[in-house]
């Protein structure tokens, strides 16, 4: 009878003849690809090599306002081994170096040509390679030679609410971005919008990130901004508030009664003990009493901007004109 060592013994040594044949499947499979990797670099092939992008010599003063590529992709032909070696190899720190000086620079554009590019890349010169193409093969990019100015941003959206709430108000951080032009664009922009954003049903004040709408050429610092969307419940408020007279002549005295109007209005509960009488102007007009006229139409002069629904009671009110003897 087998010991359990021997059984063990026996099991080990069928799986090495599995291995075996796998090992001998390996080999052949290994100088097939020696084979096809030997055929393939006798053949002419093409490789594109990713460069970065280098401006030597760039003035101080220049902003790009649009975006400046970060690399330059280049297709070289070549013998498949220098394809394979420089691809696989040696593809690091490859940076493509273009003098400012050899750079177009008209109406706040920089252009870089297609001749440009291939006259930094021959300066490469790498061996056994055969330069073919650039991507992009022409690079433009608007520029400002560091003129700009603050612009304020202008929200562009449209929110609804749930029933029984309002919108509050739009707050932008920051309200303001300097904006970097080329001259024949710089005196049009007075103003950036914020990306159309659309949200309805909203319950609560929302917090989020607005990309800015910038004309074409231009760059804003930043670029974007946070926008808080307020939205509030809003409740019932009634006030006091006095009654003025208004262009009344300086011999003569315009008494009203009652003295006060009632105001009644929608606030929101954040703000509901900020309102006072204070923000409110009402008042008559001397010049809408006529002598058969025993009543004169209440005006709103002022009001806050934060309310909603205002009503006043009594819409119009009783007067008397008294003159003063001088």
């Amino acid at each position: 009878m087998l010991t359990d060592f021997t059984k063990v013994i026996f099991r080990r040594l069928r799986l090495i003849k599995i291995d075996r044949n796998f090992l001998v499947f390996l080999i052949f499979l290994a100088i097939s690809i020696n084979f096809w990797f030997m055929q393939s670099i006798k053949e002419t092939t093409e490789v594109t090599l990713a460069y970065k992008l280098k401006v030597e010599d760039l003035p101080k003063d220049v902003v790009y306002t649009s975006n400046m590529p970060t690399e330059v992709n280049v297709t070289y032909t070549s013998k498949g081994w220098n394809a394979f070696y420089y691809k696989f190899m040696k593809n690091e720190d490859l940076e493509l170096s273009v003098p400012f000086k050899e750079i177009n620079q008209k109406s706040g554009k920089i252009v870089i040509d297609t001749n440009v590019l291939r006259r930094a890349v021959l300066k490469k010169r790498l061996q056994g390679m055969s330069f073919k193409s650039t991507s992009p093969s022409k690079i433009e990019v608007y520029y400002s030679n560091g003129q700009h100015k603050r612009v304020p941003i202008v929200f562009n959206g449209h929110i609804t609410t749930t029933a029984g709430r309002y919108l509050c108000g739009t707050l932008l951080h920051p309200d303001s971005v300097d904006i970097y032009a080329p001259k024949h664009i710089y005196g049009s922009i007075n103003s950036v919008k914020t990306e159309n954003f659309t949200f309805n049903e909203l319950e609560d004040t929302l917090h989020t990130r607005l990309a800015l709408l910038v004309p074409r050429g231009a760059k804003a610092i930043p670029d974007s901004i946070d926008a808080e969307i307020c939205v509030d419940i809003f409740t019932d408020k009634t006030l006091q508030v006095p009654i003025y007279s208004e262009n009344v002549p300086h011999n003569k005295i315009m008494r009203t009664f009652p003295l006060k109007a009632t105001v009644t209005f929608l606030v929101s509960s954040t703000l509901y003990d900020n309102i006072t009488p204070n923000d409110f102007l009402l008042s008559v007009d001397y010049k809408d009493a006529k002598s058969d006229a025993k009543r004169c139409k209440l005006y709103i002069r002022q009001q806050p901007g934060n309310i909603r629904h205002l009503r006043i009671s009594p819409e119009s009110v009783e007067y008397v004109i008294e003159q003063i003897s001088e």
